[in-house]
């Protein structure tokens, strides 16, 4: 929270400082050298500023989004395991369904086979009911209702088989009353199992549920942080935009009286005519120049010297970084046949000589010497042609490799 209040107070510094550099602009009148001089210098140390705070600004986002992402991460898994329980829930809702049908089927096998053991029950009252009707029911008694003897031995060894059915009717329905009930109480265990296991599935279905629900909270807490930390670097870069704009136009408002009457330029580092970048596109965005960087020998510690005859308006010796360009001086040669301010600028410099105000002579004034200072990965010379602001091919009429 003080890391954000402090880049606050920055930006609110920064910005009155730019209203008062933006109504100088507006003046019809150019500011002096010195002055604009100062302005410059003060708006590429706020750059410095901004650069370190988006440096912060940047890092809390990083970790704001790791934050958020890993709660994004979490919810993704517990939800995977939500649906893992629900799947395991509806299985667990067939098996008891199977079970309950298994159960009905089972409970009308033992109404059928009560209904049927009463039917044979009803059958054997029935013939004792006949046979104590006719009284005692002896051996001599079947023996004088037969015409002979044989025929006695057949009706007596039917009704002994008769007898003896009807006993195993009954004993056949008794074992499989014992075996369908027997079966349905397996059934009625495998059911309370299967509904217990249910009830452990619901318990941590809750749980997750509940999980998600909290993670989900902190989600939402996080991805908040998320998008403040961003609309913060954001607003930080505007500001920095901003203040590389406000510099060109103070850069742009620096007159000369002079004229630009030179055909061509100097090359600017006489010891060293190899190029590592060219004037154009480069990673997204406009290189405004060309880079003079080691060729057979090492550009590091070579002079630089002024590329036409012309005034120092403005250096930057103090800053290493100068708004990425180090320590650089540009120089106003005047304007040419056309009307348009040329000015050259010397950038990335290990060691500054020029100065506001001094007069330069073309391929003779040292200005400076190469380095490595500001936003760079080596040793080189960035060095621009601008007119009327506005940065040109260097290359294109200005200065050659072959040239002087």
């Amino acid at each position: 929270m003080k890391k954000r209040s402090m880049r606050v107070r920055v930006l609110s510094c920064l910005s009155a400082l730019l209203i008062f550099v933006g109504s100088g602009l507006s003046m019809a009148v150019p500011a002096a050298a010195a002055t604009v001089n100062e302005q410059i210098k003060q708006l590429e140390a706020e750059q410095a500023k901004l650069k370190k705070q988006i440096a912060s600004a940047k890092s809390d986002l990083a970790d704001s989004k790791k934050t958020r992402d890993l709660y994004n991460s979490q919810i993704s898994n517990v939800q995977k395991q939500i649906d893992l329980l629900d799947k395991q829930a509806d299985d667990l809702n067939a098996q008891i369904n199977s079970k309950n049908t298994a159960i009905a089927d089972l409970e009308k096998q033992v109404a059928a086979n009560e209904k049927e053991a009463a039917t044979v029950r009803k059958m054997l009252g029935e013939r004792l009911n006949a046979i104590m009707k006719r009284g005692n029911f002896s051996t001599l008694q079947l023996l004088m209702d037969t015409d002979n003897y044989a025929d006695y031995l057949v009706r007596a060894k039917l009704m002994e088989k008769v007898s003896e059915r009807d006993q195993q009717s009954i004993e056949d329905l008794e074992k499989r009353l014992e075996e369908i009930t027997d079966t349905e109480k397996k059934v009625q265990s495998e059911k309370a199992a299967v509904e217990e296991k249910k009830k452990e599935v619901e318990a941590l279905r809750a749980t997750s549920t509940g999980k998600k629900k909290e993670l989900s909270t902190l989600y939402t807490a996080a991805n908040a942080a998320y998008k403040q930390d961003a609309a913060e670097v954001a607003a930080l870069n505007k500001e920095l935009e901003k203040t590389d704009s406000d510099i060109k136009k103070l850069l742009a408002s620096l007159n000369s009286s002079g004229s630009y009457v030179a055909t061509s330029m100097y090359w600017p580092v006489p010891t060293v005519r190899a190029l590592s970048s060219y004037f154009g596109t480069r990673w997204g965005r406009l290189h405004r120049g060309v880079d003079i960087a080691n060729g057979s020998i090492p550009i590091y510690g070579q002079n630089v010297v002024a590329a036409a005859d012309g005034t120092v308006i403005y250096s930057n010796y103090t800053s290493t970084w100068g708004g990425g360009y180090g320590y650089y001086c540009m120089v106003d040669h005047g304007r040419d046949s056309k009307g348009r301010q040329v000015v050259t600028l010397y950038a990335h410099c290990s060691v500054m000589y020029a100065r506001v105000g001094q007069k330069v002579v073309g391929g003779k004034t040292v200005l400076a010497k190469a380095g490595n200072t500001g936003n760079v990965t080596g040793p080189h010379l960035h060095f621009e042609v601008r007119l009327n602001g506005t940065a040109v091919d260097p290359l294109k009429g200005y200065i050659s490799v072959k040239g002087k």
